[in-house]
Order: structure tokens, then C-alpha cells, then sequence
């Protein structure tokens, strides 16, 4: 993979009769990502040996209450450790461009958002990762730390099919969150509360995880319009149909599992991701409705109808 020079943020250095492009101690190979306020980029340690990923900044949060608001949520992504969660390894400002930057654990695989693309996931599965990004969570919010943009993109799936729950770079301290905390995150997985203006918490993270896991198990989402405010409108007023409409063959139990997470009053709505997880678990032990023993049993008949043919 040649070495991308143009990447914004980034310096050029001689080295060894050609020129790479860091940021810190890091080589910089690619872009593999962008938003509307960052970019990531592929990267590689020369210390000790290892690829990286690398969430590159605006400039922005180089100096003033910029730069304390990023120091501060930085330090408060490197205390949530889980297998489901990327691990945050460095951080820094690279001050020949004034470029924030996150140093990250480098997953090989792909994003839910693109395998969502295909159509939808056998439920036993969806309601494994679903489960493992509850605990994922529930490790981040008995910190008091929310998500806030819980999104099919920012769930990673391995090379081995395991969940990694990435960017909690629009995660808040609970306890600072107030009413006049801007809109973030995508307006497909947004919660009540969030398009009120009103705090939120816990159950706002699960809220987005309920829609992502309708998603998973229909290939389709709960919410669907055409513009931002019927899509606010549809989040605030309308009840999904449960998902075994589209899905036949899901069980009962799933439709009130989906429901509990889209209640539209948080008061009402599951309130805690670890116990989501110990009710989604069971599910993800359960073989789906059309991988049953008749097909087994016609298959001995089979066989058995043969042998007397043959006698």
C-alpha cells in the first residue's frame, strides 16, 4: 500500500533517502475514514512494531477550552476497557500542524453498517453482538459515561466475527450533560430525549441499540423518512411494528425484548445495558426456525427408502 502524502494534519519527514508522513512518532499509510469533524487514518508504531489506527482532529481543539474539552474526554475513553470496546493507546497533539489525534487498537474486518447493506443478520447473531455491545456499554455507563452516537458504522466486526464498539469521541460524562448539549450523532439512531433538547443517559444508549438491533433481525429500520424532521417525527410519535412482522420467524419474546428499548419515555423504557445483555443472550443460543430436526429426519427416511430399493 503506497504512503498517502496529502493527508491533512500530518508531516512530512526525510527519512532514509525517501519521506513518510507522521503524526507524533507515527507513520501515516492511509485514510481509511472520515466525518464531519475527524478523520481516521491507518498508521503504523515504529516502537514497538504494530499497526494503529489514528483519529486525527480539527485543529480547533488544539488551543483554549478546545484543547481541556479534548484532554478531557481523551482521558475519559482510556478508562473504559472491554474485548468489545477499541482500546484508545496513545493520544497527543501533533504541534507542527496543531492536530489532535487518539491512538487506537487497528481492527481487521468490517463495519456493521456495511454488512447491514447485504440485508439482514440471523438473529441468534444479532442478538450476540447486540448482548456484547451491551456489556460493552455497561462498562462505560457504570463510569457514568455515555455513548451518544451508538450507529451500525461505529460497530466494528472482526476477522474472527467478534463486535468492537468504536468513537466514543461524542461520549459525555453523564453528570455534565445538559439541555443545551447540540444535536450529535445520526438522526436514524437518535432517541427521544436527544431530539427534545433534553439530558440524557443510560437509556439513551440503549434506545440506539434497540434500533440497531430491529435492523439486524429485519433488515430495515424501525424509523424510516425522507427528511430530518419526518425522521424526528417518526422517532417521537410512531410504534414500529414488531419485528416478526417482517421476520416470521423470530421468536414472541424478541418482539417485547426490541419494544422495551424503544419505549419513547426513558422512565419506561430498559433501563439498564447489562441486564439487555442477560435477556439477549438466551436468544443468541437459539438456532433459528428454519434449522430444525425435520430436515434431518427426511433425510434417515431417505436413506432408508434407498436401502430397500437396493435389497
Amino acid at each position: 500500500m503506497p504512503i498517502v502524502y496529502e493527508i491533512e494534519g500530518c508531516r512530512k519527514v526525510p527519512a532514509e533517502g525517501k519521506c513518510t508522513v507522521q503524526v507524533g512518532r507515527y507513520q501515516v499509510l492511509e485514510t481509511i475514514g472520515t466525518g464531519a469533524n475527524s478523520r481516521v487514518v491507518r498508521g503504523f508504531d515504529p516502537m514497538i512494531n504494530r499497526t494503529v489506527a489514528i483519529k486525527l482532529f480539527s485543529p480547533a481543539l488544539a488551543s483554549g477550552p478546545g484543547r481541556d474539552k479534548f484532554l478531557t474526554e481523551a482521558r475519559v475513553v482510556g478508562q473504559i476497557a472491554h474485548t468489545s470496546i477499541i482500546a484508545l493507546h496513545d493520544m497527543g497533539i501533533e504541534e507542527s500542524t496543531r492536530t489532535p489525534y487518539l491512538v487506537m487498537e487497528y481492527v481487521e474486518g468490517q463495519s456493521l453498517e456495511r454488512i447491514l447493506e447485504k440485508g439482514s443478520v440471523p438473529f441468534p447473531r444479532a442478538c450476540a453482538w447486540t448482548a456484547d455491545i451491551a456489556v460493552a456499554l455497561s462498562v462505560a455507563h457504570r463510569k457514568g459515561v455515555i455513548h451518544g452516537d451508538v450507529k451500525p458504522a461505529n460497530i466494528l466486526i472482526n476477522q474472527e466475527g467478534r463486535v468492537k464498539l468504536t468513537d466514543f469521541g461524542m461520549a459525555r460524562l453523564a453528570s455534565n450533560d445538559t439541555k443545551d448539549t447540540p444535536l450529535l450523532g445520526t438522526p436514524a439512531y437518535w432517541c427521544p430525549e436527544q431530539i427534545l433538547g433534553k439530558p440524557q443517559d443510560s437509556r439513551s444508549d440503549i434506545f440506539s441499540l434497540g434500533v440497531i438491533l430491529y435492523e439486524m433481525i429485519t433488515g430495515t429500520r424501525p424509523f424510516k423518512a425522507d427528511s430530518l424532521q419526518g425522521m424526528c417525527s417518526l422517532i417521537m410519535s410512531a410504534t414500529p411494528l414488531p419485528p416478526s412482522h417482517s421476520n416470521p420467524s423470530l421468536p414472541a419474546g424478541l418482539n417485547d425484548l426490541v419494544a422495551s428499548c424503544l419505549t419513547k419515555d426513558p422512565a419506561h423504557r430498559r433501563h439498564s445495558a447489562e441486564d439487555l445483555a442477560d435477556d439477549l443472550y438466551p436468544f443468541a443460543r437459539r438456532k433459528p426456525a428454519t434449522q430444525t430436526a425435520v430436515p434431518a429426519a427426511s433425510s434417515f427416511r431417505d436413506r432408508a427408502a434407498k436401502l430397500l430399493r437396493s435389497a
